[in-house]
């Protein structure tokens, strides 16, 4: 149970972390050492507005991910979202972690498809939220960041800067894909058009899950048929759209539990679910306890 938790907005951690400017406003690699990790996250339990993956380099950090904690170690992968609230513990003298923040409408900017690492319905389970990598392929990874970050804020204009920023992401989150899916993702035409409409989907639904988590609602914002969307998004994320609401709305109720200073009627209502017995229900089919249930075992 805590007090608080802080937001932090991808424009407040870019101003702190990069005096200049960048040639894509919305992409972010930055180094955190010891005493940035605990300066910036350990104090108090921290939720973002953005994505972000952090790679830890070296050392060990023991870190809170919806209130679960974690011992990650050297050569893991882990992934942050608006979903996911992250307080750091504990860390080693020798930590470094690599972190990459993106704003949500950066991969509409360079064209990159919506990638199955970034899926909502992969927020708060391990096995997806936190990737296990061997040397050599931590090593890859970090060689990607490092190449992003060389491109995204060299001062002079080098030439195919933006498609090597936007291919060097592609083969990232190619890689990412593959370690978690076991296969890559498909990039035809046709499958990049519906990758788009779903980050519009999964956009909207960020902004609107809590008053609307109906599938019709967001077919109609998107100008298509209730079924064609629903055939879309399963196709791309292996959920449909309703899932994927369900998902959101639940993660939120979590968190919002575990702030001390709401009740659960105040979990309720800033849900927008009529009465309590349609928010038990609710509760209890996703993670099998009543909500008030829950709330005791935090205390």
């Amino acid at each position: 149970m805590v007090n608080k938790i802080a937001k932090l907005t991808f424009k407040d951690y870019l101003n702190e972390k990069i005096l200049g400017n960048c040639y894509y406003s919305g992409l972010l690699v930055s180094k955190s050492t010891k005493a940035e990790v605990v300066n910036y996250l350990r104090q108090t339990p921290v939720r973002f507005d953005h994505l972000g993956m952090c790679l830890v380099k070296n050392g060990r950090v023991k870190v809170s991910l919806n209130f679960v904690e974690y011992t990650l170690e050297a050569n893991t992968l882990f992934f942050l979202s608006p979903m996911v609230v992250m307080q750091v513990i504990d860390c080693s003298d020798d930590i470094e972690m690599h972190t990459l923040f993106t704003e949500f409408d950066l991969f509409q900017k360079v064209g990159l498809p919506v990638y199955k690492a970034y899926s909502m319905e992969k927020i708060g389970r391990e096995n997806d939220t936190i990737l296990r990598l061997d040397t050599r392929d931590s090593s890859r990874i970090f060689e990607y960041f490092m190449n992003l970050e060389r491109q995204n804020t060299m001062d002079s204009e080098a030439m195919f800067r933006s498609e090597i920023i936007k291919m060097t992401l592609m083969l990232l989150f190619y890689e990412i894909s593959s370690k978690i899916n076991g296969n890559l993702a498909r990039s035809s035409a046709g499958f990049e058009r519906k990758n788009r409409m779903v980050m519009d989907f999964l956009n909207l639904a960020s902004l609107h899950f809590k008053t609307n988590r109906s599938v019709q609602y967001y077919a109609d914002r998107l100008f298509i048929s209730r079924k064609h969307l629903t055939r879309i998004v399963k196709d791309v994320t292996g959920l449909g759209p309703k899932a994927i609401l369900e998902e959101i709305a639940i993660s939120e109720a979590v968190i919002l539990m575990n702030v001390s200073s709401m009740s659960v009627k105040d979990v309720m209502q800033e849900l927008n679910f009529s009465d309590y017995g349609t928010f038990s229900k609710f509760f209890k089919l996703h993670l099998g306890q009543s909500p008030m249930t829950y709330r005791n075992q935090s205390l």
